[in-house]
């Protein structure tokens, strides 16, 4: 989304932000530098000085960094009340414009102004104070799964290392009944190790579980609970999947296309051009991490349940031979099924359950009978 092209504002500013420094430039609705400061983050009074002395109203456009959100508490509000508009630059699609042009804070700084003045800067989208907060629960259940998942990887390597299978299920219950029943199977200095990853895995399901309450409290608000609903007719997406999704796209209505929103959740490859030849790397992942994570994992459940997505996905995998460029192909999919269900409000019409459950307890139930006849 381009800024629109506006003679009201007096002032266009553009900054550039880091961990440490931030730099604002701003020009004249007909492009010329008329200040610029590079300060410290911590030194805020000079940016207000800075901000107050420029004419009123003011345009101003952050680009788009991790850790942008305390620039935005702080500023929309001041820029609005006096009139002026507050947006966000799109980092990759600023960095396509600008190809090959020395990057510098100064530069960059100048050119997001002067784009603002123009009517061509790249804008990205400011969530509102409840998706921001949904979001902040999507990725720490996030953070904490990829956690749980290394740690149970450890302990499964120390089980494999002393050739025993350990439980068929390494929560921390079962995990915990194994370790006091066959503990003596591994050796004293394993057994301490498994035991130290034993706490962190039940540490971490004890701040799973509440957190997971206020992840289905937040979902069932008014605010959410109509795209949360919509989302959950999918097939392997549950609270988690949905509030994630829900989250991390907000508005589903403001990508035009179902490939502008693929783009911008970094799940397009890569494509360079070298000496006329293009070619397709890997994606671009200039979205969201956790995001990428939950249509991922939702995709991989939905084929489980939808006996067509199982199909297109063995397609897909017979032409690659890939396993991971196959699951990201079905979580791009997905993605696009859920664009046109959020912009039609249909819910998902499963085509042909799959019966996968069904088939897996059986082979399971036929294990069993073969054990106890053995």
């Amino acid at each position: 989304m381009m800024a629109p092209t506006s003679r009201a504002f007096q002032s266009f500013v553009g900054v550039d932000l880091h961990k440490c420094t931030v730099t604002l430039a701003a020009v004249d609705p007909a492009g010329q530098l008329i200040g610029r400061i590079k300060t410290a983050t911590k030194c805020v009074d000079k940016i207000d000085v800075f901000l107050a002395d420029l004419p009123a109203p003011i345009h101003l456009a952050v680009e788009a960094c991790p850790f942008v959100e305390w620039f935005i508490d702080r500023y929309r509000p001041m820029i609005l009340e006096r009139g002026g508009g507050f947006d966000i630059a799109d980092a990759t699609e600023l960095a396509r414009l600008r190809g090959k042009r020395r990057k510098t804070d100064r530069n960059d700084a100048t050119d997001i102004a002067q784009r603002l003045a123009r009517g061509d800067c790249p804008l990205g989208w400011i969530a509102d104070e409840h998706v921001a907060n949904l979001r902040k629960l999507g990725r720490q259940w996030h953070r904490l799964s990829r956690t749980l998942s290394r740690i149970k990887a450890s302990m499964r390597s120390m089980l494999l290392q002393r050739n025993v299978r350990g439980p068929s299920v390494l929560d921390g219950a079962s995990a915990h009944r194994w370790l006091l029943a066959h503990g003596d199977l591994l050796k004293e200095v394993d057994r301490q190790s498994f035991g130290d990853l034993l706490a962190i895995v039940q540490t971490i399901e004890r701040i799973m579980e509440p957190l997971r309450l206020r992840i289905i409290e937040t979902n069932r608000s008014e605010h959410f609970a109509a795209l949360i609903a919509l989302l959950q007719s999918v097939p392997g997406i549950g609270e988690i999947w949905g509030c994630i999704i829900a989250a991390e796209v907000g508005d589903f209505t403001r990508f035009p296309n179902a490939d502008a929103i693929e783009f911008w959740a970094g799940i397009t490859p890569d494509v360079k051009e070298s000496a006329g030849r293009t070619s397709s790397g890997g994606i671009t992942k200039a979205g969201s991490r956790t995001l990428r994570w939950a249509l991922g994992n939702a995709a991989l459940c939905l084929c489980r349940s939808d006996a067509a997505q199982a199909r297109v996905r063995q397609r897909i995998f017979a032409r690659c031979n890939h396993k991971a460029k196959t699951n990201v192909a079905m979580a791009r999919r997905l993605l696009r099924i859920l664009h046109a269900m959020a912009r039609t409000g249909e819910a998902y019409r499963l085509a042909e359950p799959t019966q996968h459950t069904a088939k897996a307890n059986k082979v399971r139930q036929q294990k069993r009978r073969s054990t106890t006849t053995a």
